[in-house]
């Protein structure tokens, strides 16, 4: 608490921050991090950051580890970003390195080679079938490098759905 801060302004700058992070974590789930930098943003004292967090926290309104696992659930499993991508976008997020390599156990067992084939190949499908082989191919490596693919694994795969490792007529 700061000298020039009585308790009871305390405990209403803490009450008025943990009700912001309540509303915020209810449009979106946040990070530790990002909170907190939306806090100090709002020009929040620290100690009244490091209590609302605090309390936040003891109420289940902001967990790093959830956070990371159901990113990883949905980013990776559901949507097929390669591991690389959501350690980026963890990162980006600033959850700690530990957190983040806990969540990736859930790829462990993945295919990478596997998902990234049937991403190209559902991919391919929505193209037009006018297309030359080159250019589904082109758009296929760049899918998949968006997706965090390295570029080897993309092009292989890109080259295989495609069709251009065929001779054609």
């Amino acid at each position: 608490m700061t000298v020039t801060q009585a308790p009871a302004d305390h405990e209403r700058a803490r009450s008025a921050a943990v009700g912001f992070i309540l509303r915020s974590t209810k449009a979106r789930p946040q990070t530790t991090a990002e909170l907190r930098g939306e806090l100090e943003a709002r020009e929040h004292p620290a100690d009244v950051i490091d209590d609302a967090i605090a309390r936040a926290t003891a109420i289940g309104a902001i967990d790093d580890a959830a956070f990371a696992r159901a990113w990883v659930a949905d980013r990776g499993l559901v949507r097929g970003y390669s591991a690389s991508r959501l350690r980026r976008e963890l990162r980006r997020r600033r959850v700690p390195d530990p957190l983040i390599d806990d969540a990736l156990t859930q790829l462990d067992e993945r295919d990478e080679l596997a998902v990234a084939t049937d991403l190209a190949r559902h991919r391919a499908q929505r193209m037009p079938a006018t297309l030359e082989p080159e250019a589904v191919a082109r758009r296929l490596l760049g899918f998949l490098a968006r997706r965090g693919y390295p570029e080897g694994l993309a092009r292989r795969v890109a080259i295989d759905v495609s069709g251009l490792d065929r001779h054609w007529d």
